[in-house]
């Protein structure tokens, strides 16, 4: 098989040619038909163009990655789509705390895969239909390509990593998947959900199957409304293949069995009630001797970097991979115990490394080498849980403030109405005695509250120490500043600010906590 690919590989570079002179300027329409705010625009032969968006993900460092869990709930088809981790990182720094990669707005379209040809053509609105009837060897040259046509006449216009300019080539299913379900532009509680968030019928944002919607034939790219991530498409009108491998679930894995490629997403004969962002199906790469073609499929591109894009970005990893898995070093102690007990602390990877080379056994070396090895990957999931279970406890904090703020401001306005009609009413008033016992009940609950809120200060001080809730912190302020919760940001950072003041001087503050969570609370 692999053989048969590199043939057609070779025969289709001699075949696609891609024109280097550029005709009249494409109308809007052919490839932008929805233009919205953050569109990424790289030119193309013959005047044409294409649309990306940027999928931000959260960066703490050259080799952190970003968690979350894909596949979805179908018992029917859990044999591919169980649910499983799976992790994720930008290609190109956005700023200091955030990373991205690039993926089409749209399905790569009649006139676009024809700008890459042996020769311009007029552009027409039918060009607007998406490419399909083509193999998955196409597709990636047509990636190839167009890198290529980038890289020699719009490098200036390529985002950069490093020394090295972005590539094209087929999105990773963990890719496509992150994107279509709407990235970080979603909350975390609805990305687990069979279809991304739709603020009207699906037939608004899908072409399914059926003489409502797609009525048995792809439609123009961009005709409905997109995803939370900006994407149109992605479900429905055409499934779109993906750079892996076809593999089985394993429950919380991938079988180690690859078969044939990947598309994703569903085309215009999938019934609606099966449409989901979960779904994977295998597509062989040959169909009775000839490489499989169907009208059904198309494609829409990715474009990230090398990874070691530089002589610094590859120091960086050698530095951050040193790291994985040891232990961290201990706080400056604050009392003379601390100091007495952080002597007696070592490393134990690093004595284990330092056992194994003194071993004269060869077998006892290798067999003290997977200890240590094991005893890494331990502590680097162990490490990864407590990150999550930080960043988690100070979401829970910023909640609990902004609620605090409410019901403390809700409280106060309260009793101001209730001095007010004891001054009219008199103490004795039945009006003022009802408001009385419900204002009682209120301040139960407030305080009630409140002692909750003091307690998740006193267990996270205890647990977490300041380097990951700083670094946790930092995290958070990114997702909630991608996913549009700003007003959210002043409750976490009072949160994480009266955590750190505990941890440094612990003294339970209740009523002061109280107070500045009210002082965020406008109304």
């Amino acid at each position: 098989m692999i053989k048969a690919l590199q043939r057609q590989l070779i025969g289709s570079l001699f075949l696609i040619v891609a024109p280097l002179s550029t005709a009249a300027d494409w109308p809007r329409s052919l490839f932008n038909p929805q233009p919205a705010e953050g569109d990424v625009i790289f030119p193309m032969p013959c005047g044409g163009a294409m649309v990306f968006r940027k999928i931000l993900i959260p960066n703490q460092g050259p080799l952190n990655d970003y968690g979350i869990v894909v596949g979805g709930e179908d018992a029917d088809y859990a044999y591919a789509e169980h649910l499983r981790p799976a992790h994720i990182a930008g290609s190109f720094d956005q700023d200091a705390k955030t990373r991205y990669y690039l993926i089409g707005k749209y399905e790569v379209n009649r006139a676009q895969y024809a700008a890459l040809g042996s020769q311009c053509q007029p552009p027409a609105e039918d060009q607007r239909l998406p490419q399909n009837n083509l193999t998955w060897l196409e597709a990636m040259v047509f990636a190839d390509r167009y890198s290529q046509w980038l890289l020699k006449n719009a490098v200036d216009k390529l985002p950069k990593d490093g020394q090295q300019s972005g590539f094209l080539r087929l999105p990773t299913e963990v890719e496509w998947e992150f994107a279509t379900r709407g990235g970080l532009a979603v909350p975390l509680a609805r990305f687990r959900e069979r279809v991304y968030p739709m603020d009207d019928e699906m037939v608004r944002y899908v072409w399914f199957e059926g003489a409502e919607s797609a009525n048995g034939k792809p439609q123009p790219i961009g005709a409905l409304k997109p995803n939370p991530a900006g994407l149109h498409d992605v479900l429905g009108n055409v499934d779109e293949m993906v750079f892996d491998l076809y593999r089985l679930n394993r429950l919380d894995r991938l079988h180690g069995q690859p078969g044939g490629f990947v598309v994703r997403g569903g085309n215009y004969f999938t019934p609606q009630a099966e449409i989901r962002s979960a779904q994977r199906i295998e597509v062989p790469f040959y169909v009775k001797g000839e490489p499989r073609r169907a009208e059904t499929t198309g494609f829409r591109l990715v474009m990230t970097v090398p990874v070691e894009s530089s002589r610094e970005k590859l120091r960086s990893l050698r530095e951050s991979w040193n790291r994985l898995g040891s232990v961290a070093a201990p706080e400056v102690p604050s009392t003379p115990v601390e100091a007495i007990a952080a002597k007696g602390l070592e490393d134990p990877v690093a004595e284990l490394g330092v056992i194994s080379d003194a071993a004269q056994d060869l077998n006892m070396k290798h067999r003290l080498r997977n200890v240590q090895n094991r005893l890494k990957v331990t502590i680097q999931e162990r490490d990864d849980q407590r990150k999550l279970a930080a960043k988690a406890a100070l979401r829970l904090g910023a909640f609990l403030c902004q609620k605090m703020g409410t019901d403390g401001k809700w409280v106060d306005a309260a009793e101001t109405l209730l001095r007010q009609r004891e001054a009219a009413f008199g103490i004795d008033d039945p009006g003022v005695r009802s408001r009385r016992d419900r204002l009682q009940a209120d301040r139960a609950a407030l305080t009630e509250n409140l002692l909750y809120y003091a307690e998740t200060i006193l267990g996270a001080a205890a647990i977490y120490d300041g380097q990951v809730l700083g670094e946790q912190f930092e995290v958070l302020k990114t997702e909630l500043t991608l996913k549009n919760y700003q007003s959210l940001l002043g409750y976490a950072d009072t949160y994480y600010r009266q955590l750190a003041a505990y941890r440094g001087k612990p003294a339970v503050r209740q009523r002061a906590w109280l107070d500045e969570c009210k002082a965020l609370n406008k109304k």
